[in-house]
């Protein structure tokens, strides 16, 4: 049954690739409710196959956040796409149940206010400090037990890497934090997050993150000694990864999330805004270090789908 349900999603997405998408019809309607950001997601793929997503955005203190400044956009893509492939990390791929391409890239439109457009939005470009949490949801997808599916994102035109922070049933729910944008999708990711090294156990995912994370907080704009902090913290991971404690390797990064709360906006930059002259270092570290935890959470607990 599996079997045939996997080539059926096969030929499903060899049909995609062969078909030009330029004629996929999309709907996105955004809505904004104080500090959130709500999308009702409907596109028709170019075999007419319906799409359907939500996506919720919830901002941290945000300023002139309005649909038209969101800016957000999604459209139907081809699963076999070798472009889109070369930005997936090996092993991962797009589902053809749900091949959707999620863009929001706030406008930065200062000529509309030095001349007087005021009707988009009269205050300014958007701006928000710390996080915004993204949470996109899909009844295409199912739950399951050790479901494989992760909410990843991309700088426009760059590689993709796992933001996910949680994924939920109803049907799947990938949830991420982060703080800056660009593309977001659901991700087919069956690597194994364990692998034996000669005959030891090693977490190569959540390891995996511990660099990325590493390497982020030392591009970061902040002093030696909450460098050193954090980086301590990081290692504490690493080192309780290796040996498979995690409950200290949540302990550890418990306190790096902490400490980069304690920091944000005092010794560390914790602002984005659309002008895109600023660099948002506790947002950014702030997201990798959310995506590490759900790791070592799914490590703690494997194959849950929790409610």
């Amino acid at each position: 049954m599996r079997h045939a349900m996997w080539i059926r999603k096969v030929t499903a997405a060899a049909l995609l690739a062969l078909v030009p998408l330029a004629p996929a019809v999309a709907q996105v309607v955004v809505t904004v409710s104080g500090d959130t950001a709500y999308a009702q997601i409907a596109l028709t793929g170019p075999l007419g196959q319906p799409y359907d997503a939500d996506v919720t955005i919830q901002f941290d203190t945000p300023q002139h956040l309005t649909p038209g400044n969101l800016n957000l956009t999604a459209q139907v893509i081809s699963p076999l796409d070798p472009v889109l492939v070369s930005r997936l990390p090996a092993g991962t791929f797009v589902d053809p149940a749900f091949p959707v391409l999620i863009t929001i890239e706030p406008l930065n439109l200062p000529w509309l206010f030095k001349n007087g457009f005021d009707n988009l939005d009269a205050g300014g470009n958007l701006s928000f400090i710390n996080t915004y949490q993204i949470d996109v949801h899909t009844a295409d997808l199912e739950c399951q037990p050790n479901t494989p599916y992760r909410l990843f994102k991309a700088p426009l035109g760059g590689a993709f890497f796992d933001l996910s922070a949680d994924v939920r049933r109803g049907s799947v729910r990938g949830r991420g934090r982060g703080g800056g944008f660009s593309q977001f999708m659901l991700i087919r990711d069956p690597r194994l997050e364990v692998i034996s090294v000669l005959g030891i156990n090693v977490p190569v995912i959540a390891l995996a993150k511990v660099t990325v994370l590493e390497t982020r907080i030392i591009a970061a704009a902040l002093n030696n000694v909450l460098q050193l902090n954090l980086l301590g913290l990081l290692a504490n991971v690493q080192t309780a990864l290796l040996v498979l404690d995690y409950t200290t390797a949540l302990l550890n990064i418990d306190q790096l999330i902490d400490q980069i709360h304690l920091h944000a906006g005092v010794d560390l930059p914790n602002q984005w805004r659309a002008e895109r002259d600023l660099t948002n270092d506790a947002g950014d570290i702030e997201g990798l270090a959310a995506s590490l935890r759900y790791s070592i959470l799914r490590l703690q607990s494997p194959g849950a789908c929790p409610l």
